[in-house]
């Protein structure tokens, strides 16, 4: 799979905007997650993300940590509960970031978490602890565990999974939004990208010209050999190609490209590019409502041949939302490679979205071509573009 160095801190623009994703989008999503905490006979869910994997968490919140992480408490009857690990002083700015009136500080989530849960009563209940991506710092979740002795857990780190699976018209909306922004980024990058810079030089133009346009967090990953993540030390000059994998957060939401760019004639690697993006092409052609997911990796896998291994380290592709990486994923090494129990799906379904991608090496060089899709009535729906 493909991985963009994540940021300690989250730097970007850090708003909501009702008019996009309204407080009813969340209670409707509340709703049907207390439908499945009924059938499970549970009292009230945990919910634990941090910066680097929020997607639960901001599911029914809209809320994500910009730095460190937090909890949300949610019973199966009454208001939603949210315990961060900020300070005091940035309640009120966190506050803007969510529609839940119940927002606390603490330096120690764990501890805290307890005694909040003790608070609402909970201290002999069933609670669900939801950490998909097991981030949840062992000393802090072993003295919560520890300070209710009384409490029966039960583990649903993949519960809102097959929730997040098909994504809401607004969620849509808020992705198309996200690929708009990405398609100007991807188009004002060759402005940056010039011969005889500095590698390191051109990623910190493209990283400011995203956060300029208003996203929330880039990931960027580049290179004529190989794709690095942005480092001081890449101190390498472009020369006549680089490729680029982008990845842009907006209003939550996450959309990926990748594209290469040519700053002098190369017959051999401008012929790789067209068949790069002929093959996400034909795997775009394979999202369709009712289809299996593992035909997109058969189809990837003919089309590619001998460079079918190289491109697989790079992955093909997988769901996209609030996540980079989420179901429906093609294989289950892939699920696993991010921490996923399962591949989420193995029918495609109307409204899924996923980022498709193929990398070609040959001869010491690489190129890549990437975009992300909707899966409509009718086929594969862009949501980057050109």
């Amino acid at each position: 799979m493909i991985f963009g160095r994540h940021s300690v801190l989250k730097r970007g623009c850090s708003t909501w905007d009702p008019k996009l994703a309204p407080p009813e989008e969340f209670q409707s999503r509340l709703e049907a997650v207390r439908r499945e905490m009924a059938r499970l006979n549970l009292d009230a869910l945990v919910i634990y993300g941090d910066n680097y994997s929020f997607a639960d968490l901001c599911y029914l919140t809209n809320y994500f940590p910009k730095v460190r992480g937090g909890i949300a408490v949610v019973p199966r009857d009454g208001a939603v509960s949210m315990l961060l690990n900020i300070g005091s002083r940035d309640v009120p700015f966190a506050k803007t970031l969510t529609w839940v009136d119940d927002v606390r500080a603490s330096s120690q989530v764990g501890g805290d978490g307890a005694k909040l849960l003790k608070e609402k009563g909970f201290d002999r209940a069933r609670l669900g602890l939801v950490d998909s991506g097991q981030g949840f710092p062992l000393p802090q979740l072993e003295e919560m565990i520890g300070a209710l002795p009384q409490v029966t857990w039960q583990n649903l780190h993949s519960l809102f999974q097959p929730i997040r699976l098909r994504k809401s018209a607004r969620e849509l909306a808020a992705m198309s939004e996200a690929g708009r922004l990405l398609s100007e980024i991807c188009q004002d990058a060759a402005a940056v990208i010039n011969p005889g810079r500095r590698e390191y030089e051109i990623v910190a133009d493209i990283d400011r010209l995203a956060r300029d346009k208003g996203a929330e967090d880039i990931r960027i990953l580049a290179g004529e050999k190989r794709l690095n993540p942005p480092s001081f030390k890449q101190t390498a000059c472009v020369g006549a190609h680089w490729a680029v994998y982008f990845a842009v957060q907006h209003e939550r939401y996450w959309a990926e490209a990748g594209r290469t760019y040519f700053l002098a004639y190369d017959k051999k690697a401008q012929s790789a590019y067209g068949k790069a993006q002929e093959i996400v092409a034909a795997m775009a052609q394979q999202l369709k409502p009712n289809d299996a997911v593992a035909a997109i990796d058969e189809t990837a896998r003919k089309a590619l041949g001998e460079f079918y291994a190289t491109a697989s380290v790079y992955g093909l592709g997988n769901g996209i939302g609030l996540n980079q990486w989420e179901a429906p994923f093609l294989r289950e090494s892939d699920a696993h490679e991010v921490g996923a129990s399962s591949v989420g799906a193995t029918t495609l379904n109307e409204d899924m979205t996923l980022a498709l991608r193929a990398t070609i090496e040959s001869e010491g060089k690489i190129v890549l071509f990437g975009d992300s899709f909707q899966v409509t009535a009718g086929g594969a729906k862009t949501l980057v573009g050109k």
